[in-house]
């Protein structure tokens, strides 16, 4: 009988990803489509679109079912692993799936996801034809290694935009309700952190929740509902605050105009600037500036 593997009965779920775009490899002397195999927490809200996300709308994808044991995975060239923090257990849990299918295995955290899943189709885009056996003997900067088990650490990945790089601040906001609403601090969701490092960056430029959802691979009403449900508030209010509490430094610490510090942070016009700032600090940015009792 023919070997199988069995599926992992903790919190995984479990993904066949193929890539009919990208060159296909030979197996037995006939074309198959490249295939990773993806692993994400069931708690996950949306795995598929979350694939999607990071691989591109150019993707089959097919669900292994619990229990179905009758899933070869002779063409898979990666195991690839999501999970916001990585247990204890996982090199256990994988053990059976590395031996089964002869694949590297890349585990993905939220702060890496995103340039791990790009070094993976960079890598099957590059490797013509990718055998199981060559794609387990390879690190990302091409060198032989005993191991099959890559770190994502040591990929070449390139990051293309600058992030906040420390803990993500207070961000506190009064609500209509007159209570304060502080953004959570710990996200769980890579591309809710990212939205938000992204912004404290990058406050003072062009952005907006489209141009923002079209940056993490997710439609503006999906990434409006995550974002929102991540970190509190919606993504346009946690822009203006962010905006905001930068305006109020500059406002204390340095004498420029305020129609300068309305430029510089990120405001479109002197007068969406004065009257945003009046409306979320209870007084216009001059007034805010002369005030004695309030810091930077």
């Amino acid at each position: 009988m023919e070997e199988r593997y069995q599926l992992q009965q903790e919190p995984w779920a479990n993904f066949v990803i193929e890539f009919p775009t990208i060159a296909k490899r030979v197996v037995q002397g006939r074309e198959e489509s490249q295939q990773i195999l993806f692993l994400c927490p069931r708690a996950e809200a949306n795995p598929s679109e979350l694939c999607l996300a990071l691989f591109g709308s150019q993707i089959l994808m097919r669900r292994l079912p619990e229990g179905n044991g009758a899933e070869s995975l002779d063409a898979v060239s990666f195991i690839f692993v999501y999970a916001a923090e990585t247990p204890a257990a996982l090199p256990a849990a994988l053990a059976p799936l590395e031996s089964r299918a002869q694949a590297p295995v890349l585990v993905a955290r939220r702060d890496n996801v995103v340039r791990t899943a790009h070094f993976v189709t960079e890598f099957l885009t590059r490797v013509q034809p990718l055998t199981a056996a060559a794609a387990s003997g390879l690190l990302a900067n091409g060198t032989a290694e005993d191991s099959t088990r890559l770190d994502p650490a040591l990929a070449n990945i390139p990051g293309n935009e600058q992030l906040w790089q420390d803990n993500l601040p207070d961000i506190a906001l009064k609500a209509d309700h007159g209570e304060t609403v502080h953004a959570a601090g710990a996200l769980q969701d890579y591309r809710a952190e990212y939205a938000c490092r992204f912004v404290l960056a990058h406050y003072n430029e062009n952005i907006n929740r489209d141009k923002m959802a079209k940056m993490v691979s997710l439609s503006p009403g999906y990434f409006s509902n995550l974002f929102r449900s991540e970190v509190g508030m919606s993504f346009s209010d946690y822009l203006i605050q962010v905006r905001v509490e930068n305006a109020k430094c500059l406002l204390k610490r340095f004498d420029l105009s305020v129609e300068d510090i309305s430029k510089k942070c990120g405001f479109n016009s002197l007068a969406h600037f004065s009257r945003t700032f009046k409306d979320r600090c209870g007084l216009s940015p001059l007034k805010f500036r002369k005030s004695p009792h309030n810091g930077p």
